[in-house]
């Protein structure tokens, strides 16, 4: 059975449209929406592909003037910590995490009152993707991955148990999001992309800032997107620009930082004016792999949508220099706060939102399960001393930020956890209004009914280094330090001693409540 859409199907005008012409809208997007259900329910579902269409489509139309309604106010900010260690991870991380730069945001939208709406887009969207999944062979199977979607999916999921992982993130998350079909990608270019991106990230051979870090972000960015209200807000380009940059957005990284790079007077440092180096190298050098064509994925994107596509990317990526954190945790902390207090000021944009989204990703280590995050932990730090050993090289003071011989392990992921993940996943949370990121959650007395999911692997992690400070067993935790390695073995008692701690603050959090 085939019917007809009278759905206007090209993109609305720029302009805003009034709140009345918005519900019409939308009532009619409903009703669509009701007759496709009944069809289904009657007929069957593959004749129903092009109604479904014309009916995403019309929602698509629908945010696309919603996004627009509102500007953003943007705020300069520095971090300000204090700390119980000698003063030398304080200074680290005000240093890497503030800037006094006074950054522009273009302003692209609001997102209030839209709950009717995301409830009718799920449900198309949950259509649509039932139908692809009886209309065409899982890519997992077709391609003989390791993984499958379905795993990408958990926040729980450790890429480090994976062989390619670049390859596999980006083939099943590109295909999870429509990327491959909607710009018809042609999957051995696609292919050959995501194998260029992996040599690029192992060029330099990170212990950390490698290809299973990208392919972790990627992860993590499409887990975030994919649980939280906002997925059916962003325009489809939007979401596209946040996974590209997502996978991008460390390529060709040396494992060493920014400051390290501008002391030292590098090559790089001198292209860039000591801007955001690495980050505007990042993705300099992706797009100047797109243009070879056995690599350029996006040949067939129309040429104003790849001028938008790329601005956005750019800032994204740039937008990953971690002296943008304080910035980007404070624009989202005063969006919150005027929304729960229902006071009128400027929304937050779709922009500073999606830079929000990969920033968390990119520090989300912390906040994973601790069998992933001790991993990262092991491999971040060790790329701390590497640039620590040359720092007394290579600087003039030889004096280095992280001496692998004295700097306090323990402490310095307590700051980190304290400091700067923590007030990113507490902002996002709320604004994201989140739900579960497990379907099979791992929820126990020790989480709370309100608490995000992430909040208790947050609060385990932290609270096992804090246990491991109190009884003053630093060095037991140690085998090594040069190549660092940690005794997961031996951690393993003091997160059981985490474990039983917060079990019992829970239980007395429930009795004085």
């Amino acid at each position: 059975m085939n019917r007809t859409s009278n759905f206007n199907r090209e993109k609305p005008e720029n302009s805003s449209m009034t709140t009345v012409n918005i519900l019409g809208r939308l009532r009619m997007a409903k009703e669509q929406v009701q007759r496709v259900k009944l069809s289904l329910t009657n007929d069957g579902m593959l004749e129903h592909v092009e109604t479904l269409a014309n009916v995403g489509k019309e929602l698509d139309g629908i945010f696309y003037n919603l996004v627009e309604i509102l500007s953003d106010d943007t705020r300069q900010s520095e971090i300000n910590i204090t700390s119980n260690d000698d003063g030398e991870i304080s200074k680290w991380l005000e240093q890497t995490f503030s800037s006094k730069q006074q950054r522009t945001v273009t302003t692209s939208g609001r997102f209030e009152s839209i709950k009717a709406i995301i409830q009718a887009s799920s449900f198309v969207n949950a259509l649509q993707r039932q139908i692809r999944q009886h209309t065409k062979e899982r890519l997992d199977v077709m391609l003989d991955l390791p993984i499958d979607i379905n795993k990408l999916n958990l926040w729980s999921f450790n890429i480090l148990e994976y062989p390619e992982p670049m390859l596999c993130t980006v083939l099943l998350i590109f295909d999870a999001h429509d990327i491959i079909s909607r710009y018809r990608i042609d999957i051995d270019i696609l292919k050959n992309f995501a194998r260029a991106l992996t040599d690029g990230y192992t060029k330099f051979r990170p212990p950390y800032h490698n290809d299973y870090h990208g392919a972790d972000v990627l992860q993590t960015a499409h887990c975030l997107l994919i649980k939280s209200s906002l997925l059916h807000v962003f325009a489809h380009t939007e979401i596209t620009a946040l996974l590209f940059a997502a996978a991008i957005h460390d390529y060709e990284h040396p494992g060493l930082n920014n400051n390290y790079l501008i002391r030292t007077r590098s090559d790089l440092a001198l292209i860039y004016n000591d801007s955001s180096v690495l980050e505007n190298h990042h993705s300099s050098a992706v797009f100047k792999l797109l243009r070879d064509k056995r690599f350029n994925i996006w040949s067939n994107m129309n040429v104003d949508e790849y001028r938008t596509f790329r601005s956005l990317v750019i800032s994204l990526v740039l937008a990953t220099d971690m002296a943008n954190h304080a910035s980007l945790v404070e624009r989202m902390s005063t969006y919150f706060f005027f929304k729960e207090t229902n006071a009128t000021t400027t929304a937050t944009d779709s922009k500073t939102l999606l830079q929000t989204l990969l920033h968390a990703a990119d520090i989300s280590n912390a906040a994973k399960p601790w069998p992933v995050y001790v991993q990262s932990a092991e491999k971040v730090m060790e790329e701390f001393f590497m640039q620590g050993d040359l720092e007394k090289i290579h600087c003039d003071d030889n004096k280095s930020t992280f001496d692998r011989e004295t700097t306090d392990i323990a402490h310095l992921q307590i700051g980190f956890i304290s400091h700067i993940v923590y007030p990113t996943f507490d902002v996002l949370s709320k604004v994201l209004q989140m739900d579960s990121l497990d379907d099979n959650s791992k929820l126990t007395a020790a989480k709370s009914s309100s608490s995000s999911p992430w909040q208790f692997d947050l609060q385990l992690n932290l609270e096992t280094w804090r246990e491991i400070v109190k009884n003053g067993d630093v060095q037991r935790a140690i085998v090594q330090r040069k190549p660092l390695k940690l005794n997961f073995e031996y951690l393993e008692i003091y997160v059981e001693k985490a474990k039983n701690y917060l079990k019992k603050r829970s239980q007395q959090d429930v009795l004085l409540n």
